[in-house]
């Protein structure tokens, strides 16, 4: 009963492949029911659809969860980034501070996003996302997973395909707490 959920958090139990003669198989990727067995009834099928949202809610509270900088000067606005950013954001976040803006800091550590992401976001008027390619893929997905306004997240981008450093951070925050300040 490869996608039956005994326990009701979502995620099913997973066979070890050889260890039984009912072990792991193949199914199809759409069209079955929890029994893992070919379905078209419309019920069962949205039954396993449903069962992966719980499954997604489930996997954000069991990922690891973000890191979380906070300054005791912080304002009504932070940084929020992931991965191979983290170093440059950290050396950003110094310099700023030493011009007088001090930012909170969150390092995404994994997807789906655990309450805390959004509860972390939701605390600021403006957050700044510093990610390392062009189409803002970490905006979009607090876009779309999380409750956090659109307008609040404002993209500091480098995707020259160089290591970002922390110039691109500090001249990108600075620039927007700029327009900020003039409007």
């Amino acid at each position: 009963h490869r996608y039956l959920d005994t326990d009701g958090d979502g995620i099913p139990y997973r066979t070890v492949p050889g260890e039984h003669p009912k072990g792991a198989y193949f199914v199809r990727g759409s069209g079955h029911n929890k029994f893992g067995a070919y379905t078209e009834d419309a019920n069962e099928y949205q039954e396993v659809v449903d069962r992966l949202l719980m499954k997604f809610a489930t996997a954000g509270e069991m990922v690891p969860q973000p890191d979380v900088y906070r300054t005791r000067k912080a304002g009504k606005s932070a940084v929020v980034s992931f991965g191979s950013c983290d170093n440059a954001v950290k050396e950003a976040l110094d310099r700023l501070a030493e011009q007088g803006t001090h930012l909170d800091y969150m390092c995404i550590k994994a997807f789906p996003f655990g309450k805390q992401v959004s509860e972390f976001i939701n605390a600021y008027e403006r957050v700044f996302v510093v990610e390392q390619n062009r189409d803002a893929q970490l905006k979009s997905l607090l876009t779309l997973e999380t409750d956090v306004p659109k307008d609040n997240l404002v993209s500091i981008l480098s995707y020259s395909g160089l290591p970002i450093d922390c110039h691109c951070i500090v001249d990108g925050v600075s620039a927007e707490l700029a327009k900020g300040a003039a409007a």
